[in-house]
């Protein structure tokens, strides 16, 4: 009962402050009776006529219990007693009502841990595969290009040797700095364009004198930041468009514009379209591309192809955040 409505009543303070002690010494005992059952037994809210029977076990034992002790304690307050055992009921009734809210709010507590954990766990399990298709899609470009180059070594070793050496140097630099790199670390446009000069020099001693390349760097792009390794595919298939189809001499142009937001990089390559074999979609190395764009950014809109006179336009855009 409560303390002040004790003291209305004419109880001394004595009594009304014993009174009050018990019920909530014993009301605290059945929270954490609560608490604790419930921290290894979970019902489903389905179950409902489970909570209820709990509540009202729960709700027994406390009137029980609170009822014991306080006729042990004031056994002598023969008038306080009878006012113990007719308010019985109410007391139990007040009881259950607390140890059922006691309940609902433990289960909902609960719930709200174990849907957190769940979620957490959804996250992490998706940020695993995110991370795994990544790797994958990273490993699968690599042998394509190694096993062009290594064709390219194994044509040179016998009539240019110096050639063949030179390349296997820049084969492995190239490939050294793309090992033990996560996936998530983002890199400097200028570290990334000094991968693509790497490569584009593996190319060129492929290719020799008929293959050019003409980068631009724009204004204010110093603290452009993009995926590691993500130019390189689509360079590659600039030269695989722009000199499969001919023995001419073939320009490459990189440009890449620092605009609010994004990172924009334009790689274009001439072709024939009365010589050049019409392309079926974009290729593996353009389609890995555009899902790790959207594996890392959430976007399907940041790969762009398209022919433009006698230039296939390759555009990318990267979001920038400190840009």
């Amino acid at each position: 009962m409560n303390f002040f409505a004790l003291l209305q009543m004419g109880f001394g303070l004595q009594v009304s402050f014993t009174d009050s002690i018990v019920n909530v010494l014993m009301l605290s005992l059945a929270s954490m009776t609560i608490i604790q059952t419930f921290r290894y037994y979970h019902p489903n809210p389905s179950q409902f006529w489970i909570i209820l029977l709990l509540g009202l076990v729960f709700s027994i034992l406390f009137n029980i219990a609170a009822k014991l002790v306080l006729q042990a304690i004031l056994k002598d307050n023969s008038e306080y007693i009878r006012f113990l055992n007719e308010s019985t009921f109410l007391r139990g009734t007040f009881a259950l009502l607390m140890v059922e809210w006691m309940i609902i709010l433990n289960l909902l507590w609960n719930m709200l841990k174990q849907e957190i954990k769940q979620r957490n766990m959804l996250e992490e399990t998706m940020v695993l595969a995110r991370e795994a298709e990544l790797y994958k899609l990273r490993q699968q470009l690599q042998p394509h290009f190694l096993f062009n180059s290594l064709n390219s070594i194994n044509a040179l070793v016998g009539s240019k040797p110096e050639e063949a050496r030179k390349m296997i140097e820049q084969l492995s630099t190239f490939l050294r700095s793309t090992i033990n790199r996560k996936e998530d670390d983002l890199v400097p446009l200028t570290e990334e364009m000094e991968q693509i000069d790497r490569y584009l020099e593996i190319e060129k001693l492929r290719f020799g004198h008929r293959l050019n390349t003409n980068i631009s760097i724009g204004e204010n792009c110093d603290k452009a930041l993009l995926p590691p390794l993500l130019l390189q595919p689509v360079v590659e298939n600039a030269i695989k468009f722009g000199l499969y189809d001919t023995l001419e001499d073939v320009t490459i142009s990189i440009e890449t514009e620092c605009m609010e937001g994004f990172l924009q990089v334009t790689v274009s390559n001439p072709f024939d379209p009365t010589s050049t074999v019409s392309r079926k979609g974009t290729g593996f190395g353009l389609t890995a591309v555009q899902r790790r764009l959207y594996l890392l950014f959430g976007r399907q809109d940041l790969l762009l192809v398209h022919p433009e006179e006698n230039n296939y336009i390759t555009t990318i855009k990267i979001p920038q955040t400190n840009v």
